[in-house]
């Protein structure tokens, strides 16, 4: 192999033709068994012949392993062979897979790691697209001319977009597969769990026409990119998507994904400012949650207050420009900044005694009395923050440090990087009341897709409940129909042919049925 470019392309019959081809502009091989034998012969020859380099980029990669770190051996009977994985774990997958893999190091290979990919990022796309598919259909729609973004959310989407073609773009022309990996998962994901989640109502309630087509036009934009910035990691699945997506309703279009130009980044579309802010909102919405869930609060309950602290004066005027989002992501009634942060919370900062003990001895009382004197806040931002702090003398990092965050009563908390986000845990009737009534639509919700109705399926309700029930239903009734397609809601026990359920929600017992309205 190491005379290959002089051996196999007419280098002493056809010098003209060998000059094309010489140097190669890319080699790969596993590092540990070629560094000293293929990579090293290639080099000797190319110098003895030529003097100069036969190839201008290569990669010597690591070694496949199992699961567990262990060569794969067929004694041992760890070893997977090819045809088996890819019947078992789909040839896509694998490739994701390695390509995605540090090649400086080892590959754990295994039907683990391919399952945790194809629930990652395989069924991940694929439920985004399958949503888009079925709205798609159910109003009719057809690809037709570019609509501009309607939305602040459908400008976000494009922007992300056109940023993810020029990083995908220069990591591939650099030969770097991981990096392009892990920004499509990021985006795969931000586009699941943010925008179709964010954009959901749109396409099922929009009364706005142009908004409810620059939903659908956007979602599409960004499903065919992506398959065809995918294609080169994964070739049948987005051939799969093209085809649908593109080939079905356009003849004249190349007919497979992989005839298709490479995207091109429309710098214009790029908005680092927006991009930023809804980065912001994904993060505070995640403080949030996790402070609801440290209370014990369900998602579907609405709070009245949520108190917010960010970095810096340009993050404090964005806060004022996503509140609207974060209402809608926290269930919360007012969003509004923390002031004081004692009014909330306080925290308590201790020496990592196992840490600090070896390396200080007698001088870590000096610490801890320290410690006591000084600040608790703002050594807990600068713990947050991953900085040192001084203390007595002493450059403590941030691991050697423990800070715990007591909250006051009726509020619980959330940090991270400097960030907090506060939840107000009070709940009075009204929210209670309110909460009940999205517990009920969820119910309901759960009936409708275990009937196997249509997504578009108009409904009649039928309940029965206790005294709070009845109250809720009641003051709540246009807010339960509007969210299940129900025509009706009836309160009486179900007809004979309707799908019914008898369960308790929220300690309440709850007589509900489901029938397609006639």
């Amino acid at each position: 192999a190491g005379i290959v470019p002089f051996s196999t392309l007419h280098y002493d019959t056809d010098p003209a033709y060998w000059e094309q081809w010489y140097p190669a502009d890319f080699i790969v091989e596993s590092f540990p068994g070629q560094f000293r034998n293929w990579f090293y012969a290639l080099l000797a020859m190319g110098t003895a012949l030529e003097h100069r380099e036969p190839f201008r980029t290569v990669l010597g990669h690591g070694l496949v392993r199992d699961e567990q770190g262990e060569e794969m051996h067929k004694s041992k009977g760890n070893a997977i062979w090819f045809d088996d994985a890819a019947d078992k774990m789909g040839v896509d997958v694998m490739r994701w897979l390695f390509l995605g893999h540090n090649p400086a190091t080892n590959v754990n290979f295994g039907y683990g790691p391919g399952d945790e990919v194809r629930r990652s990022l395989i069924l991940t796309l694929w439920n985004t697209y399958s949503f888009f598919v079925t709205y798609a259909n159910i109003d009719g729609w057809q690809p037709g001319d570019d609509v501009a973004p309607a939305s602040e959310l459908d400008r976000w989407l494009m922007s992300e977009l056109h940023q993810l073609i020029a990083d995908v773009t220069a990591s591939l022309e650099d030969y770097d597969t991981m990096a392009p990996i892990h920004r499509i998962e990021s985006f795969v994901e931000d586009l699941s769990n943010w925008y179709v989640r964010r954009s959901r109502r749109r396409f099922w309630k929009s009364e706005d026409d142009t908004d409810k087509q620059s939903a659908y036009q956007t979602l599409h934009t960004c499903l065919v990119t992506l398959s065809k910035l995918m294609a080169p990691f994964t070739p049948f699945l987005t051939d799969e998507l093209y085809q649908n997506l593109v080939r079905s309703h356009d003849a004249n279009a190349p007919a497979s994904v992989h005839l298709c130009d490479w995207p091109e980044s429309d710098t214009s579309k790029i908005d680092a400012a927006l991009n930023d802010e809804v980065r912001l909102a994904m993060r505070l919405a995640s403080l949030g949650r996790s402070a609801r869930s440290k209370a014990s609060i369900k998602v579907r309950q609405p709070v009245q207050r949520i108190y917010v602290k960010v970095r810096g004066k340009e993050e404090e005027k964005a806060l004022d420009r996503i509140k609207a989002q974060l209402g809608e992501e926290l269930n919360v009634k007012e969003l509004l900044p923390i002031e004081e942060e004692s009014t909330y919370l306080r925290y308590e900062v201790l020496p990592n005694l196992p840490v600090l003990g070896p390396k200080y001895g007698k001088d870590v009382g000096k610490i801890r009395a320290a410690l006591a004197e000084m600040d608790a806040g703002e050594i807990a931002a600068a713990v947050d923050r991953g900085e040192s702090t001084e203390v007595a003398g002493f450059e403590l990092a941030a691991e050697e440090i423990l800070v715990s965050a007591v909250e006051q009563e009726g509020f619980a908390s959330a940090q991270e990087g400097g960030y907090v986000v506060v939840v107000d845990t009070e709940l009075p009737p009204a929210l209670l009341n309110e909460g009940l009534a999205r517990e009920i639509v969820h119910r309901i919700q759960n009936m409708r897709r275990d009937a196997g109705f249509e997504i578009s399926d108009r409904i009649t309700t039928y309940w029965q409940g206790d005294d709070d029930i009845q109250r809720v239903v009641r003051a709540h009734a246009d807010y339960i129909a509007a969210e299940t397609l129900s025509v009706s809601l009836e309160e009486s026990a179900p007809h004979a042919d309707a799908h019914s359920d008898d369960s308790t929600i929220d300690g309440h017992e709850v007589f509900l049925g489901v029938r397609k309205a006639t």
